[in-house]
């Protein structure tokens, strides 16, 4: 009798369509990012980091979607993180829009 061995499978392979709008989110998402941090280098403000950080969660959502739709996260892991990512994202950006609304104006150089 022969030993069993393993099956190979080959990497799932995406529509080309699909994989064309997946890399245009995480660039046009990238380059969001990479301005967001840019401004909040310049302001260094709160509701800029939080601005920022609900710009990485949308770079995040598009590498849980990239990797589901090559094999390694299976539906359920992918469809969890994306709402979680998609709260975080809502809750950064309300908590961004609250804090500019309830501190008062800010004076060049305040960190706020």
């Amino acid at each position: 009798m022969t030993p069993l061995r393993p099956v190979a499978h080959a990497p799932p392979s995406p529509d080309p369509m699909l994989l064309g709008v997946h890399l245009l989110a995480g660039v046009g998402s990238g380059l969001l990012l990479a301005l967001g941090v840019v401004a909040l280098g310049q302001r260094g403000s709160r509701s800029y980091l939080l601005v920022v950080l609900a710009l990485g969660a949308l770079v995040a959502r598009t590498v849980v979607s990239g990797l589901a739709m090559f094999g390694p996260l299976d539906p359920g892991v992918h469809h969890f993180a994306e709402h979680a990512l998609d709260a975080m994202l809502a809750t950064f950006l309300l908590g961004a829009i609250y804090y500019a609304r309830t501190t008062g104006p800010v004076a060049p150089g305040d960190p706020r």
